[in-house]
Parts: structure tokens; C-alpha cells; sequence
């Protein structure tokens, strides 16, 4: 799929959430949401900000477990869709959502202990993306971006599903940002400007019984 072609099918995806649900659900043989929560047991401090929050179900676990949470969306009708979500959810905090965009982040400096993105589309390798994080995180504080993920072992399914996402998602939502490696070589490498803007890069790979994430976390 072209370039052209995969972001207007994510623009269309982004007003209609139920588009959304199942194209972060199907493909992905339902785990994608595991796949976002393997952020939180890495936050640090109380303050945290989502960038690209989309549906908002990251967002409530974050305010289920008792985080001071703020997100920033683009898409108006993701911003109406997570606040949706946070309504269900009963932890209803609309006022922590924001139209917006990454590159220009509506927060004074210092703001925030954690910054998180699950599978975020190209801003997070925009420069001025990373600077406006490393400007609104607190000293100590981090960065923390799930880049791609990939589905290991699903028997006759997989071969279909892993099509559909390299089709539709592209191969850094497969294999992340680099190369495709064996596992006991290294993670793939992040393109993200991080030591450009001052924050020290590493990165992860989780694996899970039937897939693998890839991380990438920039400390301040």
C-alpha cells in the first residue's frame, strides 16, 4: 500500500470509531490492547501525557490506576470517541482530553513525569515532536513509545493477519522501525530523534506466548 493510500485510510478510520475498533482489533487478533498496556509498568512519577490517545482506552486504564492523566488528539472525532470511552469506563475526565497536535503541545515546561504514544503514526519521528516531549517532561522524567508489535504464532491464521498489517499498517507496525532480526540479536533500531533533543535512547523487545513488541524509551 502507498503512502497516499495508507494515510487516507487512516484519516478515514480516525472519524469513525467503530472503523477504528476493528482495524486495532481484528488484524491484530485481539491484542492489541495488550500490546498498549505493556506501557504501564514503565510510567514513572504521577503525571503522565498521552499523545494520540485515539479510542482512550490507555488513557482510562491509566486513570483506572489512579495516574493524573492529560492526552492530546488531533482527530476531533477521536476526541469525541475517548471521551466516550472514559464515560463507559466510569472514570469520566473529559476535560483531560484536548484537540490538538504533538508538534505544538498546549503545557508550560516541566509538566509531566511520563510521556507515553502506543503506535503512533509518522509525528513521533518529527523533530519537533521530540522537542516539544523533552520540553514538557520533568527532569527524571521519560518517554515512552510502542513502535510496532507482531503477531508470532496463530497456526493457519497468521500468515492473513501478518498480510493484513503489513498492508494496511505497513512494516514498522510488523517489525518495527529496522530490519528484521532473530531474537537473539538486538532490538530494531528507532528512528526517533531522541538524543537530538537531549533524551537518552534504549529499547526494548517484549515477548509474549504469541507475539512480540517493540519499544523504544528516551529518558530526560
Amino acid at each position: 500500500m502507498t503512502p497516499a493510500l495508507r494515510n487516507w485510510l487512516f484519516e478515514t478510520l480516525y472519524k469513525n470509531r467503530y472503523l477504528y475498533r476493528f482495524a486495532s482489533t481484528v488484524p491484530f487478533a485481539g491484542q492489541w490492547r495488550v500490546w498498549q498496556r505493556q506501557v504501564l509498568p514503565r510510567i514513572v512519577g504521577h503525571d503522565v501525557l498521552e499523545l494520540g490517545c485515539g479510542l482512550g482506552d490507555l488513557l482510562a486504564d491509566m486513570l483506572e490506576v489512579g495516574y493524573c492523566c492529560r492526552a492530546i488528539e488531533r482527530s476531533p472525532q477521536m476526541v469525541a470517541a475517548a471521551r466516550h470511552t472514559l464515560r463507559q469506563r466510569k472514570v469520566d475526565q473529559a476535560e483531560c482530553i484536548i484537540q490538538g497536535c504533538a508538534q505544538q503541545l498546549p503545557f508550560s515546561d516541566a509538566s509531566f513525569d511520563t510521556v507515553v504514544s502506543t503506535f503512533p503514526s509518522n509525528y513521533i519521528y518529527d523533530s519537533d515532536t521530540i522537542a516539544e516531549v523533552a520540553r514538557v517532561l520533568r527532569p527524571g522524567g521519560r518517554l515512552i513509545v510502542i513502535e510496532g508489535a507482531r503477531l508470532l504464532s496463530l497456526g493457519l491464521l497468521q500468515p492473513f493477519l501478518v498480510l493484513t498489517q503489513a498492508l494496511v499498517y505497513g512494516p514498522s507496525a510488523v517489525f518495527g522501525t529496522g530490519k528484521r532480526r532473530a531474537l537473539v540479536e538486538e532490538v530494531p533500531r528507532s528512528l526517533i530523534p531522541l538524543r537530538q533533543r537531549g533524551l537518552r535512547p534504549r529499547s526494548e523487545r517484549i515477548r509474549g506466548r504469541c507475539w512480540e513488541v517493540y519499544m523504544t524509551i528516551g529518558e530526560r
